[in-house]
């Protein structure tokens, strides 16, 4: 699934590594010019542990290298979703391969186009997702009622001009992220089945999509500002990326077995 079809692997850059013999004039020099935070540590040709820039001091090598065992490493096929939560708590994770250490993930690469494209279409596959729920919520267009006139002129004008292009679409479809989580927002019953959470909760959390999706689309940095979004993303998002397939069952508003939402 597409979900799944970016892993560690694609975000990860080459962990440098030098013997604990090194001097540590040499290691300060070389993490400067590349530049480079994290730098592995070998001992008898094994990387053993890291040091990073930030905390080097004078003392040997060898006691102020930090161990593996207190680092957060991953497999390069561990889906983004995983690494997204390791950096949540650290600032960079680790990827081996055969037991050894071979890269590194700091928040930055989250800003590589795998990710970006991965970003992308998680926010559209949640669009799709609220969007089939409110189709069958609100037959022949009633969440009208909901909306002020001025945003539902807008998704007229834009459907009318999807239909010139030959476009088979629905109102709904034409409607902004932000309207369809007002729908949300303002429906109990929606509220009660899909989305467990308050109205300005629901606010906030589609505002902080709509942020991010707006950052990708213009190709602004956003690894810093819609880090909350990256995070839900990165997890269920209350439910609605567990099983965009099959989301809303087709003879009612029942959701299948969704105790967790």
């Amino acid at each position: 699934m597409f979900r799944e079809s970016i892993v560690a692997r694609d975000l990860a850059e080459p962990l440098a590594s030098f013997d604990d013999t090194t001097e540590l004039d040499t290691l300060r020099e070389f993490m400067l010019d590349r530049p480079l935070s994290v730098l592995g540590i070998r001992h008898k040709g094994v990387v053993a542990g890291l040091l990073h820039q930030d905390q080097i001091d004078d003392r040997p090598i060898s006691e102020q290298m930090l161990p593996l065992a207190e680092v957060a490493v991953v497999e390069t096929t561990t889906p983004v979703q995983q690494v997204v939560g390791l950096l949540d708590e650290a600032s960079f994770v680790l990827v081996s391969t055969l037991g050894q250490p071979v890269g590194v993930i700091m928040r930055g690469d989250l800003e590589k186009p795998p990710m970006r494209m991965w970003l992308f279409g998680t926010i559209t596959l949640f669009e799709m997702s609220i969007t089939r729920v409110l189709q069958q919520a609100f037959p022949s267009d009633a969440w009208r009622e909901l909306l002020s006139p001025t945003r539902i002129e807008k998704a007229e004008q834009l459907r009318a001009e999807r239909v010139r292009r030959n476009q088979q679409v629905q109102l709904v479809d034409c409607l902004q992220l932000s309207d369809k989580g007002q729908l949300f927002a303002k429906s109990d019953k929606l509220r009660e089945l899909f989305w467990n959470r308050s109205r300005n909760e629901i606010r906030r959390i589609v505002k902080e999509l709509e942020s991010l999706r707006n950052n990708l689309a213009h190709s602004q940095p956003y690894t810093q500002e819609n880090w909350n979004a990256i995070l839900r993303l990165a997890g269920s998002l209350d439910g609605f990326l567990s099983n965009q397939t099959e989301y809303v069952a087709t003879d009612s508003l029942q959701p299948y077995e969704r105790d967790d939402i």
